[in-house]
């Protein structure tokens, strides 16, 4: 059937190995970092309707609407079905949202008018001045959880995930390639294969030039606050055009809002600004009056890999969020080479399939697309634990979550969730690594992190968490203090 080797472990380089492996393909997944380590681990977690882009993004909105009703059947342990809502305030254009419920119609979503009283009282302290509102099929996607999932069903199916696993260039024989080059624990190696897929996310850029093309990448930054109380149980929506602070997503048991777009040229994430923070919460408050009341968290950056095409000189916000395949050998680059760029969570799905269906074809595999009537493997259930045996009380992760010694202290984090709660691992962190060989370098890593999205937000009960923390840990637990 051939071998395909894929750079990049986000939800889009995992997504098409799920497809390409139903299709009887053999795939290895090299990864920099660790799963998820980019654009796929720093997003708000909402599972779109296909709504927010219908007048703006038609493409992209329907879409959205499509793989929203196919995530709902094939991975339900990872999505929340809490709906959303779209508002519009008495200054918000009323043309908008004449044109925003045909585009709907159009794209096939589904919009219902909600009486206003209804929702005033399922979403406590709206503006007074909201005028319409509108329910659609949003919901929360837990985007850790999913990656899990599709690891776990990619390792049954024979797939290989290598992390800690740089691509360096490619081999080929003639015009077509025939391996990757990877360096891995400062040892360089070939991974044979019959193609070669980027989807690198934000460094598709960088890595498809290493690949002997030009892809045309757009980095995108997004700010995101977290806040420490689920103050509500849908989505929310500004009814206006895409735009900066429009979103509300509850998630788990805080609640996420953003989120900005400031095109850059790095594909890193920044540290969230203070200044960005701010002017979030004055957009905010235009929905809540007394957001600024609410206790924050924590801010992060997430950075969204834009397709801007050839001598596009739109701004970030103006560029679609659909996705873009491109085929090397088109410009002169080696045959059997492909590049990804573009897509959201929602669409990581169809991002396989459609990409699938081009690698198929070049590798002469009759084999259609399996990926919407297959199950991604669930997680187990979670078990009641009794107090006595929590390790985290924020966000009651048990002892026995904790597991293998051997993950990474992030890896660790994210699965079990530990040190994401309001009190950002004050006491659990040092209760958890303290048991690990390199407990005080991991613990450092781990806390510098953790306040990397404080500091931001750092002002009134968030402040005072701060010095709480600062105090346990150096004077409590005799952590060594580092200037």
């Amino acid at each position: 059937m051939g071998v395909v080797a894929i750079i990049g472990a986000g939800a889009t380089g995992l997504g098409i190995a799920w497809d390409l492996l139903l299709r009887g393909v053999e795939v290895v997944i090299v990864e920099k970092d660790e799963v998820a380590g980019g654009t796929s681990g720093r997003f708000h977690g909402l599972l779109h309707s296909g709504a927010r882009y219908a007048v703006t993004d038609p493409e992209a909105a329907r879409g959205c609407a499509e793989e929203n009703a196919i995530l709902r059947s094939i991975a339900p342990d990872a999505i929340e079905g809490v709906g959303g809502v779209f508002l519009r305030k008495k200054t918000d254009p009323l043309e908008f949202e004449d044109r925003w419920v045909d585009a709907c119609i159009s794209a096939g979503i589904a919009v219902t008018p909600a009486p206003l009283p209804v929702i005033h009282s399922e979403i406590p302290g709206l503006a007074a001045d909201i005028t319409s509102a509108y329910r659609v099929s949003d919901a929360v996607l837990e985007g850790f959880s999913l990656i899990e999932m599709l690891v776990k069903s990619i390792d049954r199916l024979g797939g290989k995930v290598l992390e800690n696993t740089l691509a360096t260039g490619v081999e080929a024989e003639g015009e077509a390639v025939t391996g990757l080059i990877v360096s891995r624990g400062g040892a360089s190696q070939v991974i044979g294969c019959d193609a070669v897929v980027n989807a690198a996310g934000p460094w598709a850029g960088e890595v498809g030039r290493m690949l002997g093309g030009e892809i045309s990448v757009r980095p995108s930054r997004g700010t995101l606050l977290i806040f420490a109380d689920r103050r509500f149980n849908t989505v929310i929506n500004r009814l206006v055009p895409p735009g900066n602070g429009d979103i509300f997503v509850p998630h788990k048991r805080v609640l996420i809002f953003g989120t900005t777009d400031v095109g850059q040229e790095s594909p890193e994430p920044p540290p969230p600004a203070r200044n960005e923070v701010v002017n979030l919460i004055k957009i905010g408050q235009e929905v809540f009056p007394d957001l600024a009341d609410w206790r924050l968290i924590r801010a992060f950056n997430g950075v969204r890999p834009l397709y801007r095409g050839k001598d596009d000189g739109r701004s970030s916000r103006e560029l679609s969020r659909d996705f873009v395949i491109v085929n090397h050998s088109d410009d002169g680059g080696p045959q059997g080479v492909f590049s990804v760029v573009g897509g959201k969570w929602t669409t990581f799905r169809l991002i396989g399939e459609k990409c699938g269906d081009r690698i198929a074809e070049y590798l002469n595999i009759d084999r259609a697309c399996a990926s919407k009537e297959v199950n991604i493997a669930p997680l187990p259930k979670k078990a009641f634990t009794p107090l006595s045996a929590i390790a985290c009380e924020c966000e009651r992760v048990a002892e026995a979550e904790v597991g293998d010694a051997s993950e990474s202290p992030t890896k660790l984090r994210l699965r079990s969730w530990f040190a994401m709660g309001p009190c950002q691992g004050t006491f659990c962190a040092h209760r958890i690594l303290g048991r690990r060989d390199d407990t005080g370098a991991e613990l450092a890593e781990l806390r510098a992190e953790r306040e990397k999205g404080i500091f931001p937000v750092s002002w009134g009960d968030t402040a005072k968490m701060l010095a709480m923390q600062r105090s346990v840990r150096f004077q409590a637990l005799g952590e060594p203090w580092d200037d």
